[in-house]
C-alpha cells in the first residue's frame, strides 16, 4: 500500500520517454477507487488535461519514483482533448475510454487488477444490459488534491482534517483515509478510516461524516506520524 501524496511526486514514463509528473488522481465517489492519474504535461503538451487509467500502468517503481505506462507519447498526444481548466464530463470520459479501449469501470467489474480486469466476449443480452446501466451512472469523479483538507466529523463533534489517503496498487482502491487530529496544531496525531466507515460526504461543504463518536476516537489507535500507519497495514 502507498500514500496518494507519494504517488503525486512520481514521474510518468511513456514507452518512449518521460511525459511529466502526476499532479492529481481522480477517484469515484462510490467505490473510492482511483480511476485516473492526471498528468502534468505542460512541457510538451500545454493546455491539455491528460488522464491515464490504471489499466494502462505497467510498472510502479517506488525506488525510482516513476510509473511506466504502455502507450507512447504520440498515442497520448492524439487522445481526446480536455481543456486543463475543465471538469471531466461523462461524455469526455466515454470518449477517452473508447479511444484507449479501456473497459467502462462503472459496468460489471468495478475495480482494477488481474482479478478484476478480465473482459469477456459480450452477448447481445449483456450489451443491452450494459447500455441500460451506462445510461444510469450514479457516480462522480472526485479530485484527491481537492479532498485533502476536508473536515472530518464524528456524530458528536469534529475529529480533524483529511491529511492523506492510502491506496492498494493492485486494485487501485483507496483503502484508508488518513485524518490529522485537530486537538493540537503542534503535535501530529493521526487516525485512519476506511471508506466503509464514512456515513456521508458533503462535497461542496468539504465535510466528511464518519460512523463514530468522539469517545471511540479517543480510545482508537493514534499514530504519531504517517509512516507508522503503513507499517501496520
Amino acid at each position: 500500500m502507498f500514500f496518494t501524496s507519494d504517488l503525486k511526486t512520481y514521474n510518468i514514463d511513456a514507452s518512449d520517454g518521460e511525459m511529466g509528473k502526476i499532479k492529481d488522481v481522480y477517484f469515484d465517489d462510490k467505490k473510492w477507487a482511483i480511476r485516473y492519474a492526471v498528468v502534468d504535461t505542460r512541457k510538451w503538451l500545454p493546455g491539455r488535461k491528460v488522464l491515464l487509467s490504471p489499466r494502462s500502468f505497467i510498472n510502479l517503481n517506488e525506488a525510482n519514483e516513476n510509473l511506466e505506462v504502455e502507450f507512447d507519447k504520440e498515442t497520448i498526444r492524439n487522445s481526446p482533448s480536455i481543456a486543463d481548466e475543465q471538469a471531466v464530463s461523462k461524455e469526455a470520459e466515454k470518449s477517452i475510454i473508447g479511444y484507449y479501449g479501456w473497459s467502462r469501470y462503472w459496468i460489471g467489474n468495478p475495480l482494477w487488477g488481474i482479478e478484476y480486469g478480465s473482459l469477456e466476449e459480450p452477448t447481445e443480452a449483456k450489451i443491452q444490459r450494459d447500455q441500460q446501466m451506462d445510461e444510469s451512472q450514479e457516480y462522480d469523479l472526485r479530485s484527491e488534491d481537492e479532498t485533502i483538507g476536508f473536515k472530518v466529523h464524528a456524530n458528536d463533534g469534529k475529529i480533524g482534517r483529511v491529511a492523506d489517503m492510502i491506496y492498494d496498487n493492485e486494485s487501485w482502491k483507496i483503502q484508508y483515509v488518513v485524518v490529522r487530529s485537530s486537538k493540537s496544531m503542534v503535535e501530529e496525531e493521526y487516525f485512519v478510516y476506511t471508506p466503509e466507515d464514512i456515513e456521508s460526504v458533503d462535497w461542496f461543504g468539504e465535510d466528511i461524516y464518519v460512523k463514530d463518536s468522539l469517545e471511540n476516537v479517543n480510545q482508537s489507535t493514534i499514530y504519531k506520524n504517517k509512516a507508522d500507519i503503513l507499517l501496520e497495514r
